[in-house]
């Protein structure tokens, strides 16, 4: 295929996102159409609800904190369910409206939703482009974090943690800051360290890329300032509730020895994490070192190692490294101010591509398991199939 041949279908993909976008009301078809291609391709279990609420240790756990959620847990203590003694939003939340699990189900799936359409509002907000926008928002909603409120049936929630950060980055109250980042912490000990990157975020926009340093690291403004008083709130919460509450988790099966086993579980690992964004994250890299932004750089980098090796410390892989996805808007932030629009579109648009294109996987370290969660036409495809 010739240069002029690429060229042409760039031109003609652009041109029609502009034209779709200049439509009315194209925010809220972009959410709906891509919800409903995130549905198709990475399908929900449609059925047997029931007995999963019965056999998976995680909503057996979920209910027992929705009845008493400051009663310690008793399961197995490698487990999963054993863990999520201090992740409490969705279970209080659960209790304080009488929710049951079906109707939790559907409050994951609006949520998913919402967060689509808000991580496509903060794209604009950061680009002031719509197509950019949206090109971000289909790379999203094709990696892990766009469609775990979907196709959650383990009981994690994660979507209620995206959800909070989206709207830490999105809205500027440093009260509604508070909130998100302390909710999202006590809805996945995961959030504690992707607030960091939010946390990150507001350095970088109250001090501007230029202008951040060691000393402005250490300078408190008042947006960052509330990331880290939010986090200092949890800590002492949780303090509390281990002290005169008789809550703790165990750490079996957390750390060095899970990490130094991983190594087979590395390359799929972290791929999951963003997908095709990694090509964003290098390109800003890229940039940031050749405009000599070392402080920028290394701080971005350290805090994506630090996910990632917590990530790597436990078998959750996945599901633990896509709270690392803030570095994406952070990414888009800090080339939007320095790269031409047409440059940062052809980025998203590959990155897009490439999501969209690969299939949706979730990965654990525990004997390698790769899940992958199926089209609805494949499954259609294996029911046939077994009726035979």
């Amino acid at each position: 295929m010739s240069v002029l041949s690429i060229s042409t279908i760039y031109e003609n993909i652009i041109g029609r996102i502009e034209k779709f976008t200049d439509t009315d009301n194209w925010k809220i078809k972009s959410v709906v159409c891509l919800t409903f291609l995130s549905v198709l391709l990475a399908s929900p279990q449609f059925s047997g609800y029931e007995k999963t609420f019965s056999e998976i240790k995680g909503w057996q756990a979920f209910n027992q904190q929705k009845q008493h959620p400051l009663t310690p847990l008793h399961f197995s203590e490698g487990s999963n369910a054993a863990k999520r003694t201090f992740r409490l939003t969705v279970p209080v939340i659960s209790k304080f409206f009488h929710l049951n699990n079906y109707t939790v189900i559907v409050f994951e799936w609006i949520l998913n939703v919402v967060f689509l359409f808000f991580a496509l509002l903060l794209f604009e907000k950061i680009t002031r482009d719509k197509v950019i926008a949206l090109l971000g928002l289909v790379g999203l909603t094709f990696i892990y974090n766009g469609h775990s409120g979907f196709t959650d049936n383990n009981a994690w929630f994660d979507v209620f943690a995206y959800l909070f950060f989206v709207l830490a980055m999105f809205y500027t109250n440093a009260i509604l800051i508070f909130i998100f980042i302390f909710f999202a912490a006590w809805t996945d000990e995961r959030a504690i360290l992707g607030s960091i990157l939010i946390f990150l975020w507001w350095k970088f926009n109250e001090t501007k890329v230029s202008g951040f340093s060691f000393s402005s690291l250490l300078k408190i403004e008042k947006k960052s300032a509330v990331v880290i008083l939010a986090l200092l709130f949890y800590s002492i919460g949780r303090f509390l509730l281990m002290k005169y509450g008789s809550l703790s988790i165990p750490f079996k099966e957390v750390g060095v020895d899970v990490l130094l086993s991983a190594t087979g579980a590395m390359g799929l690992g972290l791929w999951s994490a963003l997908e095709g964004f990694w090509l964003l994250i290098i390109v800003c890299m890229i940039f940031l070192f050749t405009q000599k932004k070392y402080w920028t750089a290394f701080s971005l980098i350290g805090m994506m190692a630090v996910i990632m090796l917590a990530a790597f410390s436990v078998h959750d892989i996945t599901k633990s490294a896509g709270y690392i996805f803030p570095v994406i808007f952070i990414a888009v932030s800090i080339l939007a101010e320095k790269i031409s629009q047409v440059d940062l579109r052809k980025i998203l648009l590959l990155c897009a591509l490439v999501c969209f294109l690969f299939p949706s996987y979730y990965y654990a370290s525990h004997d390698h398991i790769a899940v992958w969660y199926k089209p609805v036409f494949v499954k259609a495809f294996d029911i046939f199939i077994n009726q035979f």
